[in-house]
């Protein structure tokens, strides 16, 4: 297929991108990508295939550009930015300015996962422009310039991501941690019933032995004799087993096997690989400002909380949040303007 994709790679149309995610998925064509880096960076600027579809080809094949708003088409751009400007109107609530799924609410200048269209998926990244992002951003931190313009930054990588034990993906199963799957491996050369025979000379007695230890040891020891719970130990005896983590082989071939079988979804075995096999990217990319009606459009309750003098009550309560805050004589021009956007 590579040599298809560089003879025909100025003729590529949306069906022959949608097949390249798959063919990025399979493991032989992991270092086929990582031989091809300018094959990569052709294929992966071309804006019909979602952003986070391309983000993971990049990883995956070990191409480390900055990715700056060039690489995104404007619709990815106006989902992000609506994410900030969001953010945005959380702190003029007086809030802390963040938005969507985050590690931590109290901090400022960060966007998380918005998750409206349900879970992570592969063919929501074609369909959904918030699962797009989410896939593409993850959790990202924001920042004003003194002129009022947005930067975003974030690293793409995988190395927070849960390989398996996450709810977040549209599987059809409960994919185990790596450390939830260990296995169990069987010790050469050692059966229960030589661990108990050990035992059992650790129990015997010894010169000194107090009378109360004595018969400690007697009642331990005469459980293993003929008339004991367990005389039979030595024909019931089995190879003495212990817990080894699950290999990154194991852990694969695993993967593979539930996706072959629809268990997981493509998203996730995508995350598999791009944990053991990716790298990072860092990702820098303006927006632009924000302005008062970029947060109107973003959060209508925040075109309520304005037109309402933030006083949130009467017919803009719609939120039950009574008279939480005060009237601060905002101007009726300003008030009046917030009302068109009120949903």
């Amino acid at each position: 297929m590579i040599d298809k994709i560089l003879e025909y790679k100025d003729e590529l149309g949306s069906n022959t991108l949608k097949s390249l995610a798959a063919f990025a998925l399979d493991p032989k064509n992991i270092q086929r990508l990582k031989d091809n880096p300018k094959l990569v960076k052709t294929l992966t600027n071309n804006k019909l295939l979602p952003s986070s579809i391309r983000l993971y080809i990049r990883n995956i094949a070990g191409v480390t550009d900055k990715i700056t708003e060039d690489f995104f088409s404007k619709s990815e751009l106006a989902e992000i930015k609506d994410r900030v400007a969001k953010a945005e109107a959380q702190r003029s609530k007086g809030n802390k300015a963040n938005y969507g799924l985050v590690a931590d609410s109290r901090v400022d200048n960060v966007i998380g996962y918005k998750s409206r269209d349900g879970k992570l998926s592969l063919s929501k990244s074609f369909t959904s422009p918030e699962t797009n992002i989410d896939q593409s951003l993850g959790q990202a931190s924001f920042s004003k310039d003194e002129k009022g313009n947005y930067t975003i930054k974030d690293t793409h990588n995988f190395d927070g991501d849960p390989v398996g034990g996450s709810t977040m993906y549209d599987n059809a199963i409960y994919f185990k941690r790596q450390e939830d799957n260990p296995n169990l491996k069987a010790i050469p050369h050692l059966d229960t019933a030589e661990e108990i025979d050990k035992m059992l000379f650790d129990y015997m007695d010894k010169p000194g032995d107090s009378e109360n230890t004595r018969k400690s040891n007697k009642w331990i020891t005469d459980m293993y004799k003929e008339d004991g719970l367990f005389p039979n130990y030595k024909e019931n005896s089995t190879a003495v087993t212990y817990e080894q983590s699950e290999t990154n082989e194991e852990l694969l071939r695993r993967a593979y096997k539930a996706h072959a079988t629809g268990d997981i979804d493509s998203i996730q075995l995508a995350r598999i690989l791009g944990k053991l096999e990716g790298t990072d990217i860092p990702v820098e990319l303006g927006i632009g400002s924000i302005t008062q009606e970029d947060k109107y459009k973003a959060d209508p309750d925040f075109a309520r909380y304005i037109a309402g003098d933030t006083i949130m009550g009467d017919e803009y309560d719609f939120a039950g949040a009574g008279k939480s805050y005060k009237n601060v004589g905002i101007p009726s021009l300003i008030r009046n303007n917030a009302r068109k956007f009120i949903k």
